[in-house]
């Protein structure tokens, strides 16, 4: 009887330990852990109407694609408001040479029917806008400084976006624009809001992160 005690606790000792070993050669055979997201890139310009007038627009986003239908990122957007030195753009928003507009913040796009080659979508940007101009205080070429404000920056858009191909996207939008700042450079205060029309081409990729 003690001999067969001995020889089951023997046994019972050996399934322990090769069920340790077992275990811990799983482990280091299976393959670590990952965490993956997508991002995209967005770039392009139109115009916004301000003033009875028609400046260029340029634009840049860059974000995180949270799931199909919902996407959340930064962006930055800049519209000349009179001319520059050397640069004719045919713009006399303001009364003040190399005036601008600078558009910043975050951006919360809502896309519907995302399988689909063609989709709807909404844009709602919230942020800030910089009113202000370039200074050239020593007279030599180029400008030195900026005199500028931030106020508040809101726009609301509704657009259709075209799949080119599964990671490149053409999208057109338009909407309106609310900025709220001072009158300034002879521009009445909030004079920058009104409509804006943007053409962009948007990029998506995947990022995975493994775990060590």
């Amino acid at each position: 009887m003690c001999k067969q005690l001995k020889t089951a606790l023997m046994v019972l000792v050996i399934v322990f330990y090769g069920s340790l070993a077992f275990a811990s050669h799983t482990m280091l055979d299976a393959r670590p852990a990952s965490f993956s997201f997508v991002s995209y890139l967005n770039a392009g310009g139109g115009t916004a109407f301000i003033q009875d007038e028609w400046p260029l627009q340029a634009e840049f986003s860059y974000g995180l694609q949270l799931s199909p239908w919902f996407s959340l990122g930064g962006f930055v957007c800049a519209n000349p408001l009179s001319n520059f030195e050397h640069a004719d753009l045919g713009v006399s928003i303001a009364n003040t040479e190399a005036a601008f507009a600078l558009m910043s913040g975050t951006e919360f796009i809502f896309t519907a029917y995302p399988d689909k080659r063609i989709h709807p979508f909404l844009r709602l940007a919230l942020g800030g806008i910089t009113v202000g101009y370039l200074e050239d205080v020593d007279a030599d070429e180029g400008y030195d400084r900026a005199q500028a404000s931030r106020s508040s920056f809101a726009s609301l858009a509704v657009g259709l976006e075209l799949d080119l191909t599964k990671y490149t996207m053409l999208a057109l939008r338009g909407g309106w624009r609310f900025a709220g700042h001072a009158e300034t450079m002879g521009i009445e205060k909030h004079g920058l809001s009104g409509l804006e029309v943007c053409l962009s081409v948007k990029t998506v990729w995947r990022n995975t992160i493994n775990s060590l």
